[in-house]
């Protein structure tokens, strides 16, 4: 665990401002990983919403893309049924002016019930989110035409920091970071799928845990009321 600790130590920097926010900036309909129904019940398809909400003003600084670093967060499946993924959202802080943006790579990894680490990708097709800009504020990502599966076992959403064309050891877009009372983020370096581990925090507090900021949006389908 220390050298785990080491390595990420060497290659990131964050930024941690421990003022406690006094608004939830998500949507309402956005909860604590829990479901909320947001379409008719006329529809083919129910459609249901998972974040975290922001607790404390947290970001992860800046990333050395060459060291192929993953950050993700788990997602567990409530839904008593299998369902498919339609959009992921990403709470990107302000990046700094001297800091350069690149590219970020979304993946999706299936969880094992009994190890509960991520033991299979689910994408088979690269998905790149490009930033537009440096600014603070959320962004969604559809991803229904990629076809991913909602498993019964939840889910892992992570983000990956590519290369630029500048070849800068150190780019953007922050990422928000929050507070919550589960151990719900994991890092990995290296493309290694056996370097999956969950001891990502930052927070002080027992039972409290630093997790990144996502949220994601799901469906399932039903058979449609006549």
């Amino acid at each position: 665990m220390k050298n785990i600790l080491k390595f990420f130590l060497l290659f990131f920097t964050v930024f941690v401002n421990a003022q406690k926010l006094t608004k939830d900036t998500l949507p309402e309909k956005y909860k604590d990983i829990e479901t909320v129904v947001i379409n008719d019940k006329d529809y083919e398809k129910i459609d249901y919403s998972f974040a975290l909400k922001q607790e404390i003003n947290f970001r992860l600084r800046s990333v050395n893309p060459y060291s192929s670093y993953e950050l993700g967060l788990k997602f567990k499946n409530d839904l008593k049924q299998k369902g498919r993924i339609s959009n992921v959202i990403l709470y990107l802080h302000k990046t700094e002016s001297d800091v350069n943006l690149t590219n970020l790579e979304i993946n999706f990894y299936k969880m094992d019930p009994v190890s509960n680490i991520p033991v299979e990708k689910l994408n088979s097709q690269q998905i790149i989110y490009t930033p537009k800009n440096k600014r603070r504020g959320q962004v969604k990502v559809n991803v229904e035409n990629y076809h991913i599966p909602f498993p019964e076992e939840g889910v892992l959403v992570s983000v990956k920091w590519l290369p630029n064309a500048s070849k800068d050891k150190s780019v953007g877009p922050a990422i928000r970071l929050t507070n919550y009372t589960e151990r719900l983020t994991y890092v990995t370096f290296d493309n290694d799928m056996t370097k999956w581990n969950n001891g990502f925090n930052f927070s002080k507090k027992n039972n409290v845990y630093t997790n990144v900021m996502m949220g994601l949006e799901v469906y399932v389908k039903r058979k449609k009321i006549e």
